[in-house]
């Protein structure tokens, strides 16, 4: 990921089409580090994973962001104004519609389940607003070898060793490569190689004009002509259509995403190279495990699952999702 000037962090995430990045590396106390722990997801209005956690004492929730890499708290959980850090004052915030800043405070005291942390470095949100409302925590803030996103049981379980067997499921996995404590995995789009985003704070995918134009997409005019509303119209936004879709011998077919021109892209090395975001229309589907110890992800389905229905607005483009 390309930074630009002194004391640039950055991370990415979506929140209801809206993307926000920054990054930052913390001191973190975490406790029962050798045990496996587990963390209830308590899903919003939207498909995004949300835990309960405890900010300076005040119960809340925050969403668990594999497209992070800062927690990021919202200013009303520090009563002080923020301490700036010597080495870092700001955090940029990059999105599809702009760059914001924000400060870089110690937060004394976090926790998520029999997770703690004290005297945590965040990135403070002073705006808490549109597309950054709730807190945000990447999954680097856990010290486990394996995260292992439970979707269907509304879990994530935290352990060392090797990712666990699902019984009566099909199992794939994939090496990924770590780019600033994000995760980028192969892909294919009619056939077109390029590298995707593991973002389970995006509500949907999409991907680069690049990607689009080199896996000769059709476009989706009457899909184009209802996207509104959204921080999508702050930039060259469409809806095109796409054969296949495959990774880590998963393959998507007749699914339809939305292209943006943004720089966004750019910002994150992929200005002309095949790229996009893989979020939690698509991930839901799955049992994610990402092994940190061996950078592999795993991507664990059903055997002969029931194919999903997506008759629903256009936040949802696929037609369904087959395992061969």
């Amino acid at each position: 990921m390309s930074q630009s000037g002194s004391k640039v962090f950055s991370c990415i995430r979506l929140i209801k089409a809206g993307i926000a990045a920054c990054v930052l590396a913390g001191t973190v106390t975490v406790a029962n580090a050798t045990e496996e722990r587990t963390l209830v997801l308590n899903y919003s209005q939207t498909v995004q994973p949300f835990t309960d956690v405890v900010i300076n004492g005040e119960a809340t929730s925050a969403l668990l962001d594999t497209g992070a890499t800062i927690p990021l708290i919202g200013d009303r959980f520090i009563n002080i104004d923020p301490r700036a850090d010597p080495d870092e004052t700001e955090a940029r915030i990059l999105g599809i519609g702009g760059q914001r800043f924000f400060p870089i405070a110690r937060l004394p005291n976090l926790s998520a389940g029999s997770e703690n942390w004290t005297d945590l470095r965040v990135a403070v949100n002073t705006e808490n607003r549109y597309p950054i409302q709730k807190s945000v925590l990447p999954i680097s803030i856990f010290e486990t070898r394996v995260v292992d996103f439970d979707f269907g049981n509304n879990r994530v379980h935290l352990y060392d060793g090797r990712p666990k067997r699902v019984r009566r499921s099909r199992q794939d996995s994939v090496p990924y490569q770590d780019i600033n404590d994000l995760i980028f995995v192969p892909i294919k789009i009619n056939g077109v190689r390029g590298q995707a985003l593991i973002d389970t704070g995006a509500v949907i995918s999409f991907l680069n004009p690049a990607f689009a134009e080199q896996s000769n997409a059709r476009l989706d005019e009457d899909r184009t002509a209802l996207l509104r509303g959204s921080d999508l119209t702050r930039n060259h936004a469409s809806i095109y259509g796409f054969r296949r879709l495959a990774f880590a011998g998963n393959e998507i077919t007749r699914i339809t995403l939305p292209v943006l021109d943004t720089e966004m892209f750019a910002e994150l090395g992929f200005d002309d190279e095949p790229m996009m975001i893989l979020g939690m229309d698509l991930l839901q589907h799955f049992r994610l495990q990402v092994d940190r110890e061996r950078q592999r992800i795993h991507f664990v389905r059903a055997h002969n699952p029931r194919r999903p229905s997506y008759d629903r607005d256009v936040n949802s483009f696929a037609n369904g999702v087959a395992v061969r």
